[in-house]
C-alpha cells in the first residue's frame, strides 16, 4: 500500500494553497484596518480641530465692554457669548466623542479641562451681563469629574478678567490640540510599520510556501510522470529490461512497479516469442530436409530392396551350400567364405532394415487418433522389453498413480515410446536405472523419460532430431529413429524437448500430446484448439 496516497498529497497541497490564501486575506484586512482605523481618527481630529478653530475664532471676537457702552453693545456682546457658548458645546461634543472612542493620542484631560474653564467663565458672563434674566446654567453641568479641579469661581472679577482670561485658556487649544494630532501621526505611523511588517512578512511566507509547494509538485507529480514517459520511450524503443526506480511512496509507485511488472513480462515474452522463432526455424529446415529424405526414400527404397533382397537370398543360398563341404573339413579358406557370406547377409539385411526405415520415414499418412490410457500404453512396452535378454540387468521405473487419457494414434504412439525407451536403455551401462512418469501438465498429457546414461552436450541437444544425427556408443544406428518420433508428435500437434546436465549425468525426454479432438485441414495439418500446441506444425505439414 503506498505510504502517501495521491488523495493525502492533494489534500496537503490543497492546505497549503488555503494556508496562503488565509496568510494573504490575513495580512491584507489587517493592513486595511490599520489604514481605515489611522483615517477615522485622522478625520476625527480634523473635525475636532474645525471645532476648535471655529472656538477660537468664536471667543477673539468677544470683547470688553466700556463702562458707557449702550444697551444695544451689551446685546451684541450677549449675541456674541452665546455664539462662543454653541461653539464651545460643538468642540466639547467632538472632545467627548473622540476620547470616548479612543481617537486621541492622549486621554483628553486638558482638553476637557479648559473647556469646563471656558463654560465656567462664559456663563459667569452671561450672568453678569444680563442680570435680570434667569440664572444661566453652564452648558456640562452633569460633569462633575474635573470639577475639584476648577478654581472658585470669582464673584465679580469683572467682565474684561474673564474675557482676558477666556482668551488665554483658548489660546492653549492650539499647541494642545498639534500635540495630541501629532501624537495620532506617531501612532498611525506605528500602525503602518506594523502594518507593513505584516503585510510583508505574510508575503514572504507566501513565497516560501509557494515554493513549497512548487517542489512538491515537482517532486509528486512532474517527476513521477517524466520517469514513467522515459520508461514508455524506452520500452517504444525495444529496451525491455528498463526498469523505472520511482520511490514517489503513491500510487505513481505502484504504476511504476507494474510497469517493471509489465516490461518483464514483456521481456520474457519476447524471449519466448524469440525461441519459438528460432524453433520454428530450426523446425522449417527439419522439414525441409525431412521432405528431401521423403522424396529421396520414396524414389530409391523400392529398387533398393529388391537388389539387396537378391544378395541375402544368394548369400543364405550359398552358405547352405557351403556348408555341406565345411562338414568334416578343416579347411581354413572355406571356413573363411563362410564367414563372408555370413556378413553379407547381415549387411544386406542391414540395408534393408535401414530402407524400410526410409520408408517409414517417408509415409505421411493420416492418423487414427482415439482416446487412449498412455500409462496403460507405456506400461504393455515396458513389460515387451524387459523380456529381451540384452537390456536384462538395466532397470525400468514405472509407477503410474492415475490413467492420463490422450486423443491419439495408438500404434504411432507406441512407436515413440519403444523408440524412446530403447535409445534410453542403450545409452545406460548395466546397472542403470531409467525412470517414466505420466501426468497431466498445463492441460496436456506428459511423459517422462529419465535416464542415468552417458548425458548428452549442448550442440548434441540442438540437432538430436535431425535425420541421420546419431552418437550411439556402439556406433550403430541410422540415426532416423528421434526424426521419425519428432514427426510422429508433430503430426499429434504436440510437443518433444530433450535436456541433459552434460556427459556422464543422463539425459530426460519430455512428450506433450494433447488430450482433446483436434480437427486436421486438408492439406494434412491439424489446428490445435489451446494455444502452444502447434510448435511442429511445420514438421507436421511437410
Amino acid at each position: 500500500m503506498p505510504r502517501w496516497p495521491i488523495r493525502l498529497k492533494l489534500m496537503v497541497g490543497l492546505i497549503l494553497v488555503i494556508g496562503m490564501m488565509l496568510i494573504l486575506m490575513g495580512g491584507s484586512i489587517f493592513g486595511l484596518h490599520s489604514f481605515h482605523m489611522s483615517k477615522l481618527t485622522l478625520v476625527d481630529q480634523l473635525r475636532e480641530i474645525g471645532a476648535s478653530t471655529q472656538l477660537f475664532a468664536a471667543v477673539f471676537r468677544l470683547h470688553p465692554p466700556r463702562d458707557d457702552s449702550s444697551t444695544e453693545e451689551m446685546t451684541d456682546l450677549r449675541r456674541r457669548v452665546v455664539e462662543a457658548r454653541d461653539s464651545l458645546a460643538v468642540y466639547y461634543r467632538e472632545l467627548k466623542k473622540n476620547t470616548t472612542q479612543g481617537s486621541r493620542g492622549d486621554t483628553g484631560y486638558d482638553e476637557l479641562r479648559l473647556a469646563l474653564l471656558m463654560d465656567q467663565d462664559l456663563t459667569a458672563i452671561l450672568n453678569e451681563i444680563d442680570p435680570n434674566h434667569a440664572a444661566y446654567a453652564p452648558l456640562f453641568p452633569g460633569t462633575t469629574r474635573y470639577a475639584d479641579l476648577l478654581p472658585p469661581l470669582e464673584s465679580t472679577p469683572g467682565l474684561k478678567s474673564r474675557i482676558d482670561r477666556l482668551y488665554e485658556k483658548v489660546s492653549e487649544l492650539p499647541d494642545k490640540l498639534h500635540q495630541d494630532f501629532w501624537a495620532v501621526l506617531q501612532n498611525s505611523q506605528g500602525q503602518y510599520q506594523a502594518s507593513r511588517v505584516i503585510v510583508w512578512s505574510s508575503a514572504l511566507m507566501v513565497l516560501g510556501m509557494l515554493i513549497a509547494l512548487t517542489v512538491l509538485f515537482h517532486r509528486w507529480v512532474l517527476t513521477p510522470v517524466r520517469m514513467l514517459q522515459r520508461g514508455v520511450r524506452h520500452v517504444a524503443r525495444g529496451s525491455f529490461d528498463y526498469k523505472i526506480d520511482l520511490q514517489s511512496g503513491d500510487e505513481m509507485q505502484a504504476l511504476g512497479e507494474a510497469f517493471n511488472d509489465m516490461t518483464a513480462k514483456i521481456s520474457l515474452t519476447y524471449a519466448d516469442l524469440e525461441r519459438q522463432v528460432h524453433e520454428r526455424s530450426r523446425q522449417l529446415v527439419r522439414s525441409e530436409r525431412l521432405a528431401g529424405v521423403g522424396f529421396l526414400a520414396a524414389g530409391v527404397a523400392h529398387e533398393i530392396n529388391n537388389p539387396l533382397a537378391s544378395i541375402a537370398f544368394c548369400a543364405e543360398a550359398l552358405d547352405h551350400r557351403l556348408a555341406r563341404f565345411l562338414a568334416g573339413t578343416a579347411d581354413p579358406d572355406l571356413k573363411l567364405v563362410g564367414n563372408y557370406l555370413k556378413m553379407i547377409q547381415e549387411e544386406a539385411f542391414r540395408c534393408k532394415n535401414i530402407t524400410e526405415k526410409l520408408l517409414d520415414f517417408s509415409r505421411c499418412n493420416d492418423i487414427t487418433r482415439e482416446r487412449i490410457d498412455l500409462s496403460s500404453l507405456i506400461q504393455g512396452v515396458v513389460d515387451m522389453i524387459q523380456h529381451i535378454g540384452k537390456y536384462r540387468g538395466k532397470a525400468i521405473v514405472f509407477h503410474p498413480r492415475e490413467a492420463v487419457m490422450a486423443h491419439v494414434d495408438s500404434q504411432e504412439i507406441k512407436q515413440v515410446v519403444l523408440n524412446l525407451i530403447v535409445n534410453a536403455l542403450e545409452s545406460m551401462d548395466h546397472q542403470g536405472t531409467l525412470r517414466i512418469d505420466a501426468r497431466y501438465n498445463q492441460g496436456m498429457a506428459e511423459m517422462t523419460f529419465l535416464d542415468d546414461g552417458c548425458g548428452m552436450e549442448s550442440d548434441v541437444l540442438e540437432n538430436i532430431f535431425e535425420p541421420f544425427f546419431t552418437r550411439r556408443r556402439e556406433g550403430k544406428g541410422t540415426g532416423l529413429g528421434l526424426s521419425i518420433t519428432h514427426r510422429i508428435i508433430s503430426q499429434h500437434n504436440g510437443e518433444i524437448g530433450a535436456v541433459s546436465p552434460g556427459i556422464g549425468k543422463g539425459s530426460t525426454f519430455t512428450v506433450r500430446l494433447p488430450i482433446h479432438p483436434t480437427e486436421a485441414s486438408e492439406g494434412g495439418r491439424s489446428k490445435a484448439r489451446g494455444q502452444g500446441r502447434r510448435r511442429a506444425e511445420p514438421a507436421a505439414a511437410s
